[in-house]
């Protein structure tokens, strides 16, 4: 087949220019020949280099081909600039305090505890194993947003989550995690720093999300200790809102009880 380079045609209507059939629209590996190729300089001259090697480790694991997409590219454009203004917004605050240990933390504070400890296992995990480095930058995407949405803005465990976001990132943006490492006010370079280790007890979630179902069909859930045995799952299942509404008038045959997941109530 004929491949024509995407200046020459309109993309919302490709079409043939010289017969006016349609065209087939498909991605395939860059080549001069088929004229879809990238030039480099363009795109680190658009988004930086810190944005194009986000987008190479992201678009795909080590063992699939990479396939160029500019919505892709904008994409980590975007995340980076949200990182940036997370830490800038904290910069300008100047907290300085400590990080804590897991005691006596509140709700709000465990949770992004929790997240933040999740990510640095996840991320370690992903660049020591099979270089997994897509999925290293997801995690750095779920802990962007777990710290944008935290409810402890004003807690040393907020510090906590901002310096390992950008200690996580640095191998994969190490300009922009530089630029940022000092805004916080360090003297030493991010990447002289030793690699983060996470906390065990960090991980440790006080409480669970329960499934509660009727004859095998979901309908809600509702939030337990982590701890609960089957028998107090059972009770705090029968309590609630939820299974009380659709329990009213039916007669329980069985109940099913899978630990730390679901309570299914069998009713005729």
């Amino acid at each position: 087949g004929k491949y024509f380079a995407v200046v020459d045609i309109d993309p919302n209507d490709p079409k043939d220019p010289e017969t006016g059939e349609p065209l087939a629209v498909f991605y395939e590996k860059m080549s001069k020949s088929k004229y879809n190729g990238v030039a480099p300089e363009d795109v680190l001259a658009k988004y930086g280099t810190d944005t194009a090697r986000m987008f190479i480790l992201f678009k795909a694991p080590p063992e699939k081909d990479l396939e160029w997409d500019d919505a892709d590219v904008e994409g980590q454009f975007r995340f980076l600039n949200r990182v940036w203004r997370l830490v800038s917004d904290f910069a300008a605050n100047g907290s300085t305090k400590s990080s804590p240990s897991n005691g006596d933390l509140t709700k709000p504070e465990k949770d992004l505890r929790r997240a933040i400890h999740i990510a640095i296992k996840e991320v370690t995990e992903d660049l020591e194993g099979e270089y997994q480095f897509n999925t290293a930058v997801s995690e750095l995407m779920k802990l962007s947003n777990g710290i944008t949405d935290a409810k402890c803005k004003d807690s040393p465990v907020y510090k906590e989550g901002i310096e390992t976001l950008i200690t996580l990132l640095a191998p994969f943006a190490p300009h922009i995690a530089e630029e940022l490492w000092h805004s916080l006010g360090h003297s030493s370079s991010i990447h002289n720093q030793p690699w983060l280790e996470y906390d065990p007890d960090a991980l440790v979630a006080d409480e669970i999300t329960l499934v509660i179902q009727i004859k095998g069909k979901t309908r809600g859930t509702i939030q337990v200790p982590a701890n609960s045995d089957k028998s107090a799952l059972e009770t705090y299942a029968r309590e609630s809102e939820v299974a009380q509404r659709y329990l009213e008038g039916k007669e329980i045959k069985k109940v099913i009880v899978v630990p730390g997941k679901l309570v299914n109530f069998v009713v005729v």
